[in-house]
């Protein structure tokens, strides 16, 4: 599962899961970009965490969330980190319950 903020990279998220993991295991490949409020943030994320926290892996596996941010030069870090961080305080039992692995880049010129 992926969630990462515009600016081509991406695309660049998706080949190297492809390729270390294989495309099989990519579940989910979104991107918001434009500049997106905290609200918009928020709502997204809640909405990749309830279909990914719908049912377990069917061969028991955990399930890993990538986030990339701030590779845009107008994503506000501090408006979109905080809907997400708003979205893991809801999910957080959800995520916990099928095992899901978080790992974020965050930063970028306007963080």
């Amino acid at each position: 599962w992926t969630m990462v903020a515009g600016g081509g990279a991406s695309v660049v998220y998706a080949d190297t899961i492809a390729d270390m993991a294989g495309i099989d295991d990519l579940a989910n490949y979104g991107e918001y970009s434009g500049g997106p409020t905290t609200g918009e943030t928020r709502f997204y994320a809640e909405t990749l965490f309830d279909l990914m926290t719908r049912e377990p892996d069917a061969q028991g596996r955990g399930k890993v969330l990538i986030i990339g941010g701030a590779i845009a030069n107008f994503t506000d870090v501090a408006k979109t980190f905080t809907g997400i961080i708003q979205a893991f305080e809801t999910y957080q039992e959800q995520l916990k319950s099928v095992d899901v692995k978080i790992y974020v880049r965050r930063g970028g010129p306007n963080y």
